[in-house]
């Protein structure tokens, strides 16, 4: 079996071809059998989900296969733990690992190689980095589009231009339409309803919302906080770090000393009275804004927060009145206007709060549904028991395969064969080693049993919550224990019927009224049921 693969979409297209080619002619040496071939173009070796490898790995896993052969072992991966996990898999299924570059691959070529191309990558992180802050000094783009500007055409070869940006007016007039509408008074939720009314394409072609216009000053994100209209190129703003579960990147800001800024006056599309115009209504916003808690410190104010869903296009409903008058309603409706979602009527929250609690208490909980519960419980109980067995087989292995990369290196110092690149795998063995067995020690979990009076622990926490919620210190801890209960409400509305209400039960959550030490434990084993609470109100 033959793997192949290339990382970008500026190395040549025919590098899987040629790496194939020879992989094939060394086969026929050995007189082996190619039985399949499987390539990724243009993916990184550090990432996991790459269509080819999961095949291979698939393969490996099937027995039908005794060598996975490849150029070199970067070909296969970029990464030190993707590298042991791939030695493992083959260890564990009778398959051997060849390259051409290195012959049969053991233990030790996947420390010193892992850790190498481990190295490589950051340098080349670094480099790249460094380049982009080169041509970003230069007055050029360091890549990255924003609304309001396209790449120019070379009108001697008909090739973009690349690191160079323009104005494109259509798209400009509209960022100058927002910021002068917002200088006027308008909010930004007016301004997307009346875009979304007129069919203008947002930024991603959807449709335009509030935080695309308004977005987070700090960050820079949205239309008003984009400096490059004003003629200042923002570099170096956010860094990102990839999340090794998820492959995913994470962005996080940096310090202000290590944001660049250029001028760029031939870029500016917004002139600077409207910008400070629109500065300082921002800033006038910002000081209103914090006379009152910060919006991640406020505590919620309604039982039901973040939990009731539009029937019609799927967005948050969320409150708005005055008294006895206070109801949900649609925020897609109110922020993207009709365009988007013609919303319903208002659900006022005293009919809604005592039906969700009545239901839960009264319905959610009846014999045929604790019984259904149970037996879902149980099955997905021992689905989890064996899913943990799996993973702590896995994380052993992984652990052995660290430890062997130690012992390769601690021959290599004892036979005074050594180099810096030996000295730095075994520091990262030994590191994967103590995460790998912090991670092993964490899978144990205890045993999960279903306590026999379940039900009415729950209807005695259900009936405290509703005992308690005329105080309002209690409804932001007790709209916390719903969201453990209940994954979202759905509201639909018919002229006839009126309001309806679906609950979606997280029944899983009634574990943690029973064994709160525990409840951490059962998060492998949810289960939900759903119920029509009500109808006509």
């Amino acid at each position: 079996m033959i793997y192949a693969r290339f990382s970008t979409d500026l190395q040549n297209v025919n590098s899987t071809r040629d790496q194939i080619a020879n992989c094939t002619a060394l086969a026929e040496r050995k007189e082996w059998q190619v039985l399949q071939v499987f390539e990724d173009a243009a993916i990184s070796g550090a990432k996991r989900e790459r269509p080819g490898y999961k095949k291979m790995l698939q393969a490996v896993k099937s027995g039908l296969v005794d060598v996975v052969l490849a150029e070199g072992l970067d070909r296969l991966n970029r990464s030190q733990e993707l590298s042991a996990n791939l030695f493992a898999v083959c260890e564990f299924n009778g398959v051997e690992i060849h390259t051409i570059a290195d012959g049969r691959i053991e233990e030790l070529h996947i420390g010193m190689k892992g850790t190498m191309d481990a190295m490589h990558l950051k340098r080349i992180a670094q480099m790249t980095h460094r380049g982009l802050q080169g041509r970003v000094a230069d007055g050029r783009s360091a890549g990255g589009l924003s609304y309001g500007y396209r790449i120019p055409i070379d009108p001697h070869t008909g090739l973009r231009q690349t690191g160079e940006l323009e104005p494109d007016e259509h798209q400009a007039d509209v960022v100058r339409r927002i910021f002068r509408e917002f200088s006027d008074g308008h909010s930004p939720r007016a301004i997307a309803h009346q875009l979304n009314a007129e069919g203008v394409p947002s930024p991603r072609g959807r449709e335009w919302k509030v935080n695309t216009i308004y977005g987070n000053a700090r960050r820079g994100t949205g239309i008003l906080n984009n400096e490059l209209y004003a003629g200042v190129r923002v570099w170096n703003r956010l860094q990102y770090r990839k999340n090794p579960e998820t492959d995913q990147r994470a962005s996080r800001g940096r310090d202000e000393e290590e944001i660049i800024r250029v001028e760029v006056p031939h870029l500016r599309i917004v002139d600077e009275d409207l910008w400070q115009a629109v500065k300082a209504r921002q800033e006038g916003q910002r000081r209103t804004l914090s006379k009152g808690a910060p919006s991640t410190l406020r505590r919620k104010r309604y039982l039901l927060s973040g939990l009731v869903r539009c029937g019609r296009c799927g967005g948050n409903m969320t409150v708005a009145g005055s008294g006895k008058s206070r109801a949900y309603y649609c925020a897609n409706a109110k922020e993207k206007g009709p365009s988007v979602c013609r919303g319903m009527p208002g659900l006022r929250i005293d009919r809604l709060q005592p039906l969700v609690l009545s239901g839960l208490r009264d319905e959610l909980m009846t014999p045929e549904a604790v019984e259904r519960f149970r037996s879902q419980f149980l099955d997905r109980v021992d689905e989890a028991r064996k899913e943990r067995d799996t993973e702590q087989a896995s994380l052993r292995r992984a652990i052995a395969q660290e430890q062997k990369a130690i012992d390769g290196a601690l021959r290599a110092i004892r036979d005074d064969m050594a180099t810096k690149s030996v000295y730095a795998m075994l520091g990262a063995a030994e590191e994967k080693k103590e995460a790998l067995e912090a991670e092993l020690a964490a899978v144990e979990a205890p045993a999960l049993d279903i306590p026999e009076d379940l039900a009415v622990l729950y209807r005695a926490q259900v009936d405290a919550l509703a005992d308690t919620l005329s105080d309002p210190e209690v409804v932001h801890r007790a709209s916390e224990i719903l969201g453990g209960l209940i994954d979202r409400i759905v509201i639909q509305h018919e002229e006839t019927a009126g309001h309806t209400a679906e609950i979606e039960g997280k029944l899983l959550g009634l574990w943690s009224f029973a064994d709160a030490k525990n409840a951490a434990s059962y998060s492998d084993t949810a289960s939900s049921l759903k119920l029509v609470a009500g109808v006509g109100f």
